[in-house]
C-alpha cells in the first residue's frame, strides 16, 4: 500500500478520469431494478449499438437473512440477457444465443469455495433460460476443473441422471487425447469442450489474481487446460489470451455472464473475507474481452476506495487484455464499449 494522502487522491483521480463519460463511479452502485425485460430494459437505438455491450444489473436486496434470494438472482440474470441481445422476454433472449440442438457447456469458477464461486442461484437462472428454449437437461454441462470444487460451492453432482443438468468436473470428464496448439500454449483440452459441448457460457466470478492481476472470465478459462500451472509467467501473457483463441473456446462461446454477487478487490484467487464486498449484480456480455476490461475497472476502483495501489503499480497488470484485443477476441478500449446499466 502507498503512503500519503496525496498519491491516494492522484490515484482516484486517475481513475475517474478514464471512467468518465463511459462508466462513471462507482460502477457497480445505483443500478435501477426493473420488472420485466419488457419493461424495464428496451432495446437501445443508438449509433454506437455495433460496438461491444457489457450490462450490468443489480439488486441491493439480494443478500437476505437467509443468504441469497434466488428469486431475484432469477430476475437480474434473465433482465441483464435481455437487455444484452435485445429481447424482450427471456425466451426470446435465450433462443437469440442458443438453438434447442445445442449442447451447452457452463463453465463455473469454484477454486475460492463458498461465498466467492459461481452461485448455484445464478447457474439455475441460466439452466432455467436454457430450458425454456428446448434445451434437454442431458445437453447441459455444469463443470469445473473437480468435482471436489463443485461440490464444495455446494453443487450437487450429476452423471448419469437425465432429470437435470449433467455436473462434474474435468477430473471425471477427462482431456483429449492430442495436443492442441494455440499462440505459445501447448495443452490437452478437456473432453466436455472437445468432445460434447457446441455451446460454452462462461460464469467467472470477479476477483483479482495475485498474478494475472484480474480473475475473472478469460482466466477462468485456464480450467479448461491440463497444464495451467505452466503459464502464468509474465502476468499471464500471452497465455490467457492464447488459451482463449483455441477454437474449442472462441468459437463455442456464446454468452460470458459474471457472477458478481460478491467480489474480491485483494488476496485472490483465493478467498479473503476481508478483502470482499457484496455488490449483488451481475456483468453480460458476448465480448470476452470487453467484460475482462469493465471487470478489471470494477477491481481498479475498489481497490481505490481501500487506498491500495493499482494492478500496474502492484506489478501484476492484465496485460493479456491488450494481447486479446490484438488477436481479435474482443475490445479492450473502454472508450469502445457502451456500458448498459439500466
Amino acid at each position: 500500500m502507498e503512503r500519503g494522502g496525496k498519491k491516494k487522491l492522484e490515484r482516484r483521480q486517475f481513475i475517474a478520469r478514464t471512467c468518465a463519460g463511459t462508466i462513471g463511479l462507482p460502477l457497480l452502485s445505483g443500478l435501477s431494478l426493473g420488472a420485466s425485460c419488457a419493461t424495464a430494459d428496451k432495446p437501445s437505438k443508438k449509433a454506437n449499438s455495433q460496438l461491444p455491450k457489457v450490462v450490468l444489473r443489480s439488486d441491493t436486496k439480494i443478500f437476505g437473512t437467509h443468504g441469497q434470494d434466488s428469486g431475484r438472482v432469477l430476475q437480474i440474470v434473465h433482465r441483464a440477457i435481455c437487455s444484452l441481445v435485445g429481447a424482450k422476454t427471456p425466451a426470446e433472449a435465450y433462443r437469440e444465443l442458443f438453438k434447442p440442438t445445442d449442447i451447452v457447456a457452463i463453465k463455473l469458477n469454484c477454486l475460492a469455495g463458498p461465498g466467492l464461486s459461481s452461485s448455484v442461484a445464478v447457474v439455475d437462472a441460466l439452466v432455467a433460460g436454457l430450458r425454456l428454449i428446448g434445451i434437454e437437461n442431458r445437453n447441459i454441462y455444469i463443470w469445473e476443473r473437480t468435482s471436489l470444487e463443485l461440490q464444495k460451492a455446494g453443487f450437487e453432482l450429476n452423471r448419469h441422471l437425465d432429470s437435470r443438468p449433467r455436473c462434474f468436473g474435468n477430473d471425471e470428464a477427462g482431456f483429449a487425447r492430442n495436443i492442441e496448439f494455440s499462440g505459445d500454449i501447448g495443452s490437452l483440452f478437456t473432453n466436455i469442450l472437445a468432445r460434447r459441448a457446441t455451446a460454452l457460457i462462461n460464469v467467472p466470478v470477479i476477483k483479482d489474481h495475485d498474478l494475472s492481476g484480474l480473475g475473472c472470465g478469460m482466466k477462468n478459462m485456464y480450467g479448461a487446460i491440463h497444464n495451467p500451472n505452466r503459464y502464468h509467467e509474465n502476468n499471464c501473457d500471452p497465455y490467457v489470451a492464447d488459451v482463449c483463441a483455441h477454437p474449442y473456446i472462441k468459437d463455442k462461446l456464446r454468452l460470458v455472464l459474471a457472477d458478481a454477487l460478491a467480489a474480491q478487490y485483494q488476496g485472490g484467487p483465493a478467498s479473503v473475507i476481508a478483502h470482499q464486498w457484496r455488490p449483488g449484480a451481475v456483468m453480460a456480455a458476448r465480448d470476452p474481452v470487453a467484460l475482462d476490461r469493465v471487470a478489471q475497472t470494477v477491481i481498479e476502483e475498489e481497490r481505490a476506495k481501500h487506498g491500495l495501489p493499482s494492478l500496474s503499480d502492484a506489478k501484476r497488470p492484465p496485460k493479456w487484455l491488450k494481447t486479446a484485443a490484438q488477436k481479435e477476441l474482443g475490445e479492450n478500449r473502454l472508450n469502445k464499449i457502451v456500458i448498459d446499466r439500466g
